[in-house]
């Protein structure tokens, strides 16, 4: 006959254990099952696991449970710890991070290099100093005009400055600020202003060399 029950008394080193009927018995109480009985391939029994199971009799008069399957899941004690879930993607992951000041390192290093092969002139490395604080400045005041209800900084603008070498101090805003780091429209454009602004100055620097 086929039973629901729980598993009980769990030896997992010998491999049986005892399964309570939660039906009506028929069959008596407790039944005995053997870990070959289980047809769950790959894992093991646990205690407190629902199973449904076929009970059959003994040539000694005992049940025995064959054709184990697992029916539910055993139910998890409450840790007290909260997980909160990660969003796949998020802006302010440490991937980002990492990713955020790779980009600027290699950017300083071509500017660097550039300057010392002198195809950039030297003052040309407080370009992006300056471009980038003013970028800084230019998101925090939309940002702040977004929450008082203000006038905004049109975005036309914004990425007119990020496109004149002022693109790391938008990097550094929508980390430290939050602003303007989840919109897909706006990021596409900001990737493009990245790109331009590399491009020129790749551009510049082959035709000096």
């Amino acid at each position: 006959m086929h039973c629901l029950g729980k598993v009980q008394d769990w030896n997992d080193e010998r491999g049986y254990g005892f399964i309570a009927p939660l039906d009506p018995p028929d069959h008596g109480g407790r039944t005995f099952f053997h870990i070959r009985d289980y047809q769950q391939q790959g894992r093991r029994p646990e205690t407190g696991e629902l199973v449904k199971y076929l009970a059959t009799r003994q040539d000694d008069g005992r049940w025995k449970a064959t054709r184990v399957m697992r029916a539910a899941q055993p139910l998890r004690k409450n840790t007290g710890t909260v997980r909160k879930p990660v969003k796949p993607g998020s802006p302010y992951s440490t991937g980002s991070d990492l990713a955020r000041a790779t980009v600027i390192a290699a950017y300083a290093g071509l500017l660097g290099w550039a300057i010392r092969q002198q195809w950039l002139p030297l003052e040309f490395a407080f370009v992006p100093v300056l471009a980038s604080i003013v970028t800084f400045m230019a998101y925090a005041a939309d940002k702040h005009a977004a929450q008082t209800g203000r006038w905004r900084i049109p975005e036309a603008n914004l990425h007119l400055l990020e496109l004149l070498c002022g693109w790391p101090g938008a990097l550094f805003s929508q980390r430290v600020l939050r602003h303007k780091s989840r919109k897909p429209g706006y990021l596409v454009a900001f990737r493009m202003m990245v790109v331009l602004n590399l491009a020129a100055t790749v551009a510049w620097i082959y035709w000096k060399s």
